[in-house]
């Protein structure tokens, strides 16, 4: 799903003063026959420039801030542009205004940087079977949340029966002991924030609530969850 953006912090006067301003660094200037350089312009604002704060991408501009002639149409520029930004993974906010400055018109497209980071200009895929398959954004998540060590360790795991313990609180320890009840649940997806299990229905858990161990006795992954 592409995150919204409204753009509208940006008024037409605004566009044309920074596509005039050589100082502004969130500012990149491409011509129409630069279509080439369009994508990875959005996808590097997108990935480095700070959240939220607007970037923007001109085309129909030289590099001296200058609105090119030719006539050209800018709906079909701007179709142009939104199809390759398909390509985008993941998906990628901004809006596209047309500007005016001198009698002529060029597109201005607003990029804020991306909470969704990293950005990738083109699709992720996976195997399914012997076939490559385009990823979703669920295995996207999974596959960027696999860096990190305790959610590795989960996904090794995903689809298989492992180990719960329910631990008891700090004062339920003195009298029932640290334990409060095991089960078994099966992993059904992990990310860099939470897990979810399930035993009859899903159940998901943050991260920060549950340690990892084995158990020895089942030959499998052992979760301890923490009272939240």
């Amino acid at each position: 799903m592409t995150p919204e953006f409204d753009g509208l912090t940006l008024s037409d006067d605004d566009l044309i003063a920074r596509m005039k301003n050589f100082e502004d660094h969130l500012v990149e200037r491409k011509t129409v026959k630069d279509d080439k350089d369009w994508k990875k312009t959005a996808v590097a604002f997108a990935n480095s420039v700070p959240v939220g704060l607007p970037a923007v991408l001109y085309i129909g501009v030289r590099d001296n801030g200058e609105i090119e002639t030719g006539g050209h149409n800018l709906d079909e520029v701007q179709k142009k542009f939104n199809t390759q930004m398909m390509k985008a993974y993941p998906r990628i906010a901004y809006v596209s205004k047309f500007i005016n400055d001198n009698g002529r018109q060029a597109l201005a497209v607003i990029i804020p940087g991306s909470p969704l980071r990293p950005h990738f200009a083109g699709l992720s895929y996976v195997r399914k079977g012997s076939v490559s398959i385009e990823a979703t954004e669920e295995q996207y998540e999974e596959l960027i949340a696999s860096r990190t060590s305790k959610t590795a360790e989960i996904l090794k795991w995903k689809g298989k029966i492992v180990t719960v313990h329910q631990l008891n609180t700090a004062n339920a320890i003195r009298i029932l002991g640290r334990v409060g009840g095991t089960m078994e649940m099966r992993v059904v997806a992990c990310n860099a924030f939470y897990v979810t299990l399930r035993l009859g229905d899903n159940t998901s858990y943050t991260l920060t609530t549950i340690d990892i161990s084995f158990d020895h006795a089942n030959s499998r992954l052992a979760l301890e969850i923490r009272p939240g």
